[in-house]
């Protein structure tokens, strides 16, 4: 019975650590996909002198899915650029401090 009981275990630290693993890497990929809009949003404010009205205006194609980026304009100069992790949790690129952050915030 304590055999069972170590597998037991053994499956379940298994699980966790791949939960852990898929999670850092999805966030990691998904920031990295963040940091390219960056670019191309501050690459069009430098051109056109303002910001795109959405990621369409950029070339980048709008999702609904896990794994869609957020493009918000919050006001003539600012903006930001976020994703879901889970239902409380999302990461956010702030123009204003041009840093990724955890949750929401005002601009500053």
């Amino acid at each position: 019975m304590t055999v069972i009981k170590y597998i037991i275990v053994g499956v379940v630290i298994l699980a966790m650590l791949l939960f852990f693993f898929i999670t850092s890497k999805r966030e990691k990929d998904l920031t990295q996909r963040g940091e390219d809009i960056v670019e191309k949003i501050e690459f069009f404010r430098k051109e056109n002198h303002r910001l795109p009205k959405d990621l369409n205006e950029i070339g980048i194609l709008e999702e609904e899915n896990s794994n869609a980026l957020y493009y918000d304009i919050r006001n003539d100069t600012s903006y930001t650029v976020s994703f879901m992790m889970s239902i409380d949790y999302n990461r956010t690129y702030y123009s204003d401090t041009k840093q990724w952050e955890d949750g929401y915030r005002e601009i500053k």
